[in-house]
């Protein structure tokens, strides 16, 4: 009846975990993941698909390539207009821009341009973003508002979907380009906990009008349907008249099937298609989106097979979805059935575990979860249906794992029973062993009828630990001390000689007595009636060796080596075992390690000494073992290092506050109490890592990033930061293997001019990485990972260097300007280092001046400690180096320090150079800089120029020297030297 009642609470408790889930996951983001994970596992099972060929899209990447083509800077508008003319010329069915064309965001002309390349083409759409976040306003532009859908309806389903996602304003693009467009279509989307956007919104209500997304409006326009017929019903679908219909789920969503990596789609560069260099068969009949896939735009979302997915191929995906029918639908009828699920699956576990054995019960619902998953897959990829399987997988393993810990318990009870009889039969006969000596018997079988007659001698009696009476004179004294099961194989063996199936008799007893654990070794050997194994045995005689301590020896070093001498407890080999074991077959999903490592623990050894820091450990130990042995695996697997197993079911978090509060008492082993601290992370296999290695790993990793933010630090397992460490690794590493090459990092070289003739008085050197199978890596990619690691250091001496090599190299080409190299920060601070690379790069000049070797350091770099800086620029002037202040007027200098500074020249940073066009504001900074370099008798110049109205904007505010794409772009050295021997005018 006890055993019933449990199974039942264990029913219920299961049943009521899945649909809590099941109705709270909605508002707790958490509770998602479960079904993301089992999404994205479906997706990836199913494998990449080929977009639609019907209504093929074509994506225009604004690439790296594309920013390196324009000087790092993203297309204007007047560069958009001519790219939607080249694409209008090549025939395409509709053009979608992945850009925020906001007001102010470009010159009037590159406006006027784009809005009469749009009307021109009458095909364009562009896209607006209603944020759920800023104060309300429901105010809309009329070019906006005549987009909103005719009609809508379902005002529950929309209270639901509003309460997911509700829009607070409207970003509009500029009115004059929104009137030129042929539809608008709003971009915006709510991501999931992860950081991914596995559904899509593609109706949303501000105010009381109700607007399509970009495309929803641009699956509606190719398929050339009557926008005025488009009707949305919150909760149940959207339909354009009959050409396009696309189901929702109950929050008015779309799931997006995701086709692959990125590159799943045919798509051209942007600097390409402005060149000319597309072949206009690509652009005919095509459906282009624009948009911007380069890594420093930061518009990328992670996908089941991309961790950086552009937006715009995102939108390219969800298009194409519409366009072909296969958008992920959660049907109608998926929330019944999921909640029979979560009823009847814990039901059948149960069940099973209760009236079948458990290997049979455990295989039958290992069976019938690959059997739901199996079918869940069909319906994924042949009906592109998706349900939610976390609440009932949740729900079974809950009732799979109570059940068997009530089976476990009920039997493991039945064994403690048995124990106890079996140790009250035992201690009867248990006696202290005494001495070494072996004991001797003698077994005459013909004495008498009854099995014969045996001789024991006093040592046999002693080693056995009975009595003579109690031995007697009969066999059966041998079997007297023995556990049943020993008993039977003892008289298995001993039949088994008697009846010539063996040569000697040979076996080992085990039994206890007086409490301890005996080994003897029995031995005999039989005679016979007549020669032969087929002869009756008449006699048999042997001997009894006590073999106990060489098997507690061997017993010791076995449990050595699967625990510390020092403390008992497990070591990082049997706890590595154990975790294994628990990740074999489901596990939970919280199943995972606890590592806890001691901050500080190599210094309090060398202040206190080993004996102390060894007594610190046992104190610790015996503290984990007590507090939580019962129910955690405690173990010991580095010098200051301990961890606790976690099994299902365990709050990690909780459990490391409660190890933080075992810390806080005083380790009472020297005068004064020590009181210690300790970094504690935690890894799960919920986050990712599916092995005991690899949870060790990222435990390891956790316990690494808790000790750097600093002492007593608890941090839980990210995988995101270690996809970042493994970006960062694999680059460190890449670096360390282009400086040993010596052949992958190259000096490009901009030009700067004098303003008032356009003579050519320089360069700034600017590295590229060209890597041998990842391309060409722009600066802004590595150069932080450098800083971050060090090696900025060697590049920064690699680059001083090759600048100087250089120089001499332009020598016979009769060049006589400058070369600037910038140093970073990190150099800055080393200044033995830097100052150590100064006196080499002396060296490689020669004969070439210092002075012709400018190095630039920002503003901000330089006032990080300025006193320091101060002394270092000055020792760097002193050798003869020129020096530059980098990006100045964007830090935060300090009049009373910059005049301690020995700089050559100010350097205005491009931001005011945009900005000159724009008002007063920028062109009276720059004024400023001038005037206070030429009070102090330096040189003024300004990056970034790139147009001649900049450039003579900037000569009338007093600026001296210019550098931008205005005179030339980086060159590679063959072209900057072809630049020199051309160059009509020279310093």
């Amino acid at each position: 009846m006890r055993a019933r009642l449990g199974y039942a609470l264990v029913v219920l408790a299961a049943v009521l975990v899945g649909l809590a889930m099941a109705f709270l996951r909605t508002d707790v983001p958490a509770l998602e993941r479960p079904d993301h994970w089992l999404q994205d596992w479906q997706t990836a099972w199913r494998g990449p698909l080929a977009p639609g060929r019907e209504l093929p899209l074509l994506l225009v990447r604004v690439d790296d390539s594309t920013l390196e083509a324009l000087g790092g800077r993203v297309p204007d508008r007047a560069e958009i207009a001519r790219a939607v003319q080249a694409l209008h010329a090549g025939g395409v069915r509709a053009v979608a821009l992945d850009i925020l064309l906001l007001p102010g965001g470009g010159t009037a002309e590159g406006s006027a341009a784009l809005a009469a390349a749009m009307k021109a083409c009458a095909c364009t759409l562009i896209p607006f973003s209603l944020p759920d976040d800023g104060e309300g306003d429901a105010e809309a532009l009329a070019s906006v508002q005549a987009q909103a859908l005719p009609r809508y309806d379902g005002a529950a389903a929309l209270a639901r979907s509003e309460a997911f996602y509700r829009p607070r304003r409207l970003v509009a693009p500029e009115a004059g380009l929104a009137q030129s467009a042929a539809g608008l279509g709003h971009i915006s989307a709510k991501p999931g906990s992860d950081g991914s956007l596995r559904r899509d919104l593609p109706v949303l209500r501000l105010g009381d009008k109700v607007y399509p997304s970009l495309p929803l409006r641009l699956a509606a326009f190719v398929r050339g349907a009557d926008w005025g017929r488009a009707h949305a019903r919150f909760g149940a679908e959207v339909s354009v008249g009959d050409a396009l219909r696309l189901p929702l789920d109950e929050l008015s969503r779309i799931g997006v099937n995701y086709y692959g990596r990125s590159g799943s789609f045919d798509g051209v560069g942007f600097a390409e298609l402005l060149a000319g260099r597309v072949d206009p068969a690509r652009l005919h009949g095509r459906i282009a989106v624009l948009g911007v896939s380069a890594l420093a735009a930061g518009d990328h979302v992670p996908s089941p097979f991309d961790a950086r997915l552009p937006g715009m191929e995102r939108i390219a995906t969800v298009t194409d979805n519409l366009l072909t029918g296969r958008s992920l639908v959660n049907p109608a009828w998926g929330g019944a059935v999921e909640l029979a699920a979560v009823v009847l699956l814990p039901l059948a576990a149960v069940l099973l575990l209760a009236w079948r054995p458990l290997g049979t019960a455990l295989l039958l619902i290992g069976l019938g979860v690959l059997m739901l998953l199996a079918a869940a897959q069909w319906a994924f990829e042949r009906h592109y249906l998706v349900f939610s399987l976390a609440p009932p997988l949740l729900a079974l393993l809950m009732a799979t794992l109570g059940g068997s810990a009530l089976r476990a318990g009920a039997e493991q009870s039945q064994r403690r029973d048995a124990a106890r009889r079996l140790a009250a039969s035992e201690q009867r006969y248990a006696l202290a062993a005494q001495g070494a000596n072996d004991g001797l018997w003698d077994w005459d079988l013909t004495a008498n009828e009854d099995g014969g007659e045996v001789y024991y001698s006093p040592r046999w009696l002693a080693l056995m630990g009975l009595s003579a009476a109690e031995a007697g004179h009969t066999i059966r004294a041998w079997t007297l001390p023995l556990e049943p099961a020993a008993r039977s194989a003892f008289e298995t063996e001993l039949q088994a000689h008697l009846d010539g199936r063996s040569l000697q008799f040979h076996h080992v007893l085990h039994f206890n007595q007086g409490g301890q654990e005996r080994w003897l070794l029995a031995r005999g050997l039989a005679v016979r009636d007549r020669e032969g194994p087929g002869g009756r045995p008449v006699r048999m005689a042997g001997s009894l060796t006590d073999i106990s301590e060489s098997q507690r020896l061997q017993r010791q070093i076995s449990f050595d080596a699967l625990h510390d001498r020092l403390t008992g407890l497990a070591n990082r080999v049997l706890f590595r075992e154990q975790l294994t074991q628990l990740l074999t077959g489901l596990p939970a999903p919280e199943t995972g390690l606890l590592l806890l490592g001691l901050d500080g623990f190599r210094a309090l050894n060398e202040s206190h000494g080993p004996v102390a820091g060894d007594a610190v450990l046992t104190e610790l130990a015996s503290r984990l073992r007590m507090a939580f042995g019962a129910r955690h695996l405690v173990a010991r697997i580095g010098p200051d290092q301990f961890a606790m197993l976690l099994a299902g079911g365990d709050g990690a978090a909780a459990l490391a506050r409660s190890v933080q509060a075992l810390l806080q008492q005083p380790f009472n082993v020297v005068t004064p109490a020590l009181q210690l601290t300790a970094g504690i992370a935690w890894a799960q296999r919920r986050h990712g890592p599916a092995t005991a290695d690899e949870l060790l790993a990222a435990a390891e990793g956790a316990l690494a990033h808790a000790k750097s933010s600093g002492a007593g630090q608890m941090h839980e397992f990210d995988p995101a930061e270690q996809l970042v460490e493994q970006s960062r690794r694999w680059l460190r590493e890449a670096i360390d293997a282009a400086l040993v090459s010596g052949d992958q990092f190259h000096l490009h070289y901009q030009p700067f001019v004098r303003l008032a003739d356009r003579s050519l008085l320089g360069f700034e050197a600017l590295i590229r990485w060209q890597h041998p199978t990842k391309g060409l890596i722009m600066p802004g990619d590595f150069i932080p990972v450098a800083e971050a690691s060090g090696q900025i250091r060697a590049i920064g001496r690699w680059a001083l260097l090759e600048a100087a090599s250089q120089l001499r190299r332009w020598q016979p080409l009769g060049f006589a300007g400058e070369v600037a190299v910038n140093l970073s920060g990190v150099q800055l601070e080393r200044d033995i280092q830097l100052l150590a690379d100064a006196r080499a790069t002396l060296a490689a000049l020669g004969e070439v001046p210092a002075r012709r070797l400018k190095l630039e350091v920002t503003e901000s770099m330089a006032m990080a400690n300025p006193q320091r800086s101060a002394e270092v620029l000055q020792e760097l002037a002193r050798m003869g180096f020129k020096l530059s202040i980098d990006d100045f007027g964007t830090g935060y200098s300090s009049l009373a320090y910059l005049h301690r500074f020995p700089f050559d020249a100010l350097k205005v940073d491009r931001s005011f150079v945009i900005r000159l066009g724009q008002g007063r504001e920028a062109q009276e900074i720059v004024r400023t800089i001038a005037g206070l370099a030429l009070a102090l008798g330096k040189q003024t110049l300004a990056e970034g120029v790139e147009d001649e109205k900049q450039a003579a904007l900037l000569a009338q505010l007093g600026v001296q020297v210019g550098q931008g794409w205005l005179f030339a772009k980086a060159l590679p050295e063959s072209e900057a030297s072809e630049a020199i021997r051309n160059a009509p005018w020279r310093r």
